[in-house]
């Protein structure tokens, strides 16, 4: 009896390894079958693709030494072989994103981690329920941090200028350089940092959904952050590359104003002064009262040319319009960006007229 109960704990440590053995098994199996079938629906898809390393669970917790530095939601800082990384792994919740965007967030960052202005992945570990995405490591500020009242990084009008061409030269990159059109779905402040260099990255893929070959639009469950959503998706459930436009419409504004701006879903922005109100009559209203300045325009940049502001502002609204065919396509928009970095905002394209008549 003695010595059975000696061997007793190394025999349930042994049964407990065997099952999480066997759990971690299990999660590489059904992962790495997602991943394959993934990528080869996206096999064809970008210019250049990299090697992604599979990493070991036992890998990626102890370099993150058991997820202690926390760097950003589910981003955690790690070590690997004396090399710095980044790990993002979600938590088990209910409300998590499904299965399937994860998947597909790693797929479409490697095809897209060429790009200068993509946070470049590296690998993943399949070993977790929930798949964890490797990125090189860089130190970086949120965006929507840099609009505190406490930080210390001013971003001037030409930063914000050059952190939405850059934003739409991603967006623009999906739409354009793959086979199939791919919808980012998901465009926020939340979803793009500067490292140390000032340099834009995009990260979070996993809301990404590509159009079917041919098709305009494609039906889909719900999905993204309130505010930024497209009011005809949520409406319909019908997602174009026209809801990409919209939110970047609202992107825009928020670079503008240095803060966030938020839209229910009949396209009403809320107002301290005049509560829930149409974007359009509330610019209107400001131009009207001369008060630009009033929740519209940051006044750390008011100082700047106002014809480039009011074109920077148009442009905002032309993107954010409700109904989808108002909105110009996402060349158009980038375009019309280099010629306001350009100064050059006398004339607009007929997709790019004012649909406010500035004072």
């Amino acid at each position: 009896m003695n010595n059975l109960g000696k061997k007793l704990p190394f025999l349930f440590s042994k049964k407990e390894n065997k099952k999480e053995n066997n759990e971690k098994s299990l999660h590489y199996f059904i992962n790495g079958s997602a991943l394959l079938k993934e990528q080869l629906s996206f096999c064809n898809y970008g210019q250049q693709k990299i090697t992604l390393r599979s990493f070991t669970a036992e890998e990626i917790i102890t370099s993150t030494n058991g997820f202690q530095e926390s760097v950003g939601p589910y981003l955690y800082k790690g070590n690997f072989n004396e090399k710095h990384l980044l790990v993002k792994k979600y938590e088990r919740k209910k409300k998590m994103d499904r299965h399937d965007h994860v998947i597909r967030d790693i797929v479409i960052s490697s095809e897209m981690s060429y790009h200068k202005n993509v946070l470049k992945i590296i690998g993943y570990c399949l070993e977790f329920e929930r798949v964890a995405l490797v990125y090189e490591y860089l130190k970086f500020d949120y965006l929507f941090k840099l609009f505190s009242p406490s930080c210390e990084n001013f971003l001037t009008w030409e930063k914000r200028v050059k952190i939405a061409i850059d934003v739409a030269s991603v967006i623009l990159y999906l739409h354009t350089e793959f086979p199939t059109p791919v919808i980012h779905r998901n465009l926020t402040s939340s979803n793009v940092i500067l490292d140390q260099n000032g340099v834009v990255k995009l990260y979070n893929f996993e809301c990404c959904i590509p159009l079917p070959v041919g098709k305009v639009k494609v039906q889909d469950d719900l999905i993204g952050t309130i505010g930024y959503l497209d009011p005809e998706y949520v409406w319909s459930s019908n997602v174009t590359l026209k809801s990409d436009v919209f939110s970047f419409g609202l992107f825009l504004l928020m670079l503008l104003s240095g803060k966030e701006i938020r839209v229910n879903h009949e396209g009403k922005y809320y107002t301290e002064d005049y509560g829930l109100i149409s974007l359009e009559n509330y610019v209107s209203i400001c131009v009207e009262n001369n008060k630009l300045d009033d929740n519209l325009i940051d006044s750390k940049i008011l100082q700047v040319e106002q014809k480039k502001l009011k074109a920077f502002l148009n442009l905002a609204l032309r993107c954010a319009q409700k109904v989808g065919e108002d909105r110009p396509n996402m060349i158009d928009v980038a375009k019309e960006l280099q010629r306001i970095k350009r100064g050059e905002v006398h004339g607009f394209l007929p997709t790019m007229e004012c649909i406010i008549a500035w004072n």
